[in-house]
């Protein structure tokens, strides 16, 4: 017994007695300055205030930090060498008067606006993500943010995005909201025309709480540009932090995003108790390898987690996106013609009102199953939204895509499904070609209301944008 206690004390006084060298090399390795050294020496711990509730990004759970931004901040804090301590808020809004009154050092995420300048400085961002504002099912879709000046939209109180946009465009009706769910759940009841917010977030409240009752319906060029942000009464904070977000490499980052796009929050509990195995710095290094070896053994099917619907196993919007982006530089560069297909099931809202949407959801599964095998191999689908899916047919115009729809209808039509019998469904279709459409906005646009036109003439139809 007394030979095991002489072990651990030695492992710890080895420790501290390397401790000092450590952090020589690890200022080193980030080329800290002198005066940067000195003052994290002096500082002994960095207070950080977050959005509590800003899930993927950030949530304050029981206490803990979770979400993209603590991967991150973990990170971070290692870099650093100094503990990064988090200090509860209960809002966004509270977290931005803490930092005013210096209670913390630091926001783990936010974005710079001239208002939060008078007291923080922004490193670079560590995430870019597009905006976009979520509708209900029949709104048409949203080529530019301008034309919704005289419709209530919706954005979380405190957020950057509506300081910027009631400055760029001081006519918009922006109504602050609580948090994203209340956004959401406004725009649900017609409470609200539509909700500003990121594609991540907004996306993942969707999967949550109102799959095949709203959809994103506009993607727009201004995007969140999210970094640190430091107290300007202490400069120094952000040469410190510039430095340790230069050196996060990319495959960190994809990592990070792979991992909180692809599932669900819910982390085991192995590590809640990690303070009680400290004594046995071995044991820690064989819990770490074996999570490096388990993230390693399943990243591949974290990557088409992150691409995949997760009801109908076809592409996401996020991917649909993706491949759009790829098509149009595919035609700006070598004239390479593709159309777009929106196809919407007729009347789904009936199916969930009568059989319940757990029958809905096997109508869904059915119905994409029924598109895949019936598409060409070059043909692209995933789920657009709800009960919407798109399909990207590369090199293909519109005559040739509009054959392809009729016969994709006619299947539909003729389907027996399972406990709800007969459906149809209708398709808006658009070719990208500079005669008909400027930019790749125009071409989705096209083609979503080529299928209300459709739904307009009777539903059950193929209408194309001539």
């Amino acid at each position: 017994m007394r030979t095991t206690s002489l072990f651990v004390l030695m492992i710890f006084l080895s420790s501290f007695a390397f401790s000092e060298n450590l952090y020589v090399d690890l200022y080193a390795e980030m080329d800290f300055t002198d005066q940067e050294i000195a003052f994290l020496k002096e500082k002994k711990k960095i207070t950080m205030c977050i959005d509590p509730d800003w899930m993927p990004f950030e949530k304050i759970d029981k206490g803990r930090h979770i979400g993209m931004t603590a991967e991150y901040i973990s990170i971070l804090e290692q870099k650093i060498g100094t503990p990064i301590v988090l200090i509860p808020t209960t809002s966004w809004v509270q977290s931005l008067e803490f930092g005013k009154t210096r209670k913390c050092d630091i926001y783990s995420l936010a974005m710079a606006t001239k208002e939060r300048k008078v007291y923080m400085n922004f490193t670079r961002p560590y995430l870019s993500i597009p905006v976009v504002v979520a509708t209900k099912m029949d709104k048409f879709f949203i080529a530019e943010i301008s034309t919704l000046e005289n419709e209530k939209l919706g954005v979380v109180r405190g957020y950057a995005i509506g300081e910027i946009l009631r400055e760029q465009y001081p006519q918009m009706n922006i109504v602050d909201v609580d948090s994203l769910h209340q956004g959401l759940e406004m725009v649900n009841q017609g409470e609200l025309y539509g909700f500003i917010g990121t594609l991540v977030t907004v996306g993942y409240e969707f999967q949550r709480n109102f799959v095949g009752e709203l959809k994103i319906n506009g993607k727009f060029d201004e995007k969140w540009e999210l970094g640190i942000a430091t107290r300007n009464d202490e400069p120094l904070l952000l040469n410190i932090f510039e430095k340790s977000i230069a050196s996060i490499s990319e495959k960190q980052k994809q990592k990070i995003l792979n991992q909180w796009l692809a599932i669900p929050y819910e982390r085991a509990a192995n590590f809640n108790d990690l303070w009680k195995w400290m004594i046995a710095l071995l044991v820690i290094l064989s819990l770490l390898l074996y999570r490096y070896s388990l993230l390693k053994k399943y990243n591949s099917q974290l990557e088409i987690l992150s691409i995949t619907d997760k009801l109908t196993q076809i592409y996401n919007r996020l991917k649909l996106d993706e491949i759009l982006d790829q098509q149009e530089a595919l035609y700006k560069r070598y004239q390479h013609v593709f159309s777009v297909m929106i196809i919407d099931i007729d009347f789904f809202k009936q199916v969930n009102d009568q059989f319940g949407h757990q029958i809905g959801d096997e109508v869904l599964i059915e119905f994409s199953r029924i598109l895949k095998e019936n598409i060409r191999t070059t043909d692209i689908l995933g789920r657009w939204g709800g009960e919407e899916f798109m399909l990207i047919s590369p090199k293909t115009n519109l005559n040739d895509v509009s054959v392809l729809a009729e016969k994709l209808r006619e299947l539909i039509q003729n389907y027996s499904f399972s406990t709800i019998g007969m459906l149809t469904a209708s398709f808006g279709l658009s070719e990208r070609s500079d005669t008909k459409n400027a930019s790749l906005i125009d071409l989705v646009s096209q083609a979503d209301k080529s299928l209300y036109l459709a739904k307009d003439q009777g539903r059950n139809r193929v209408v194309k944008y001539n």
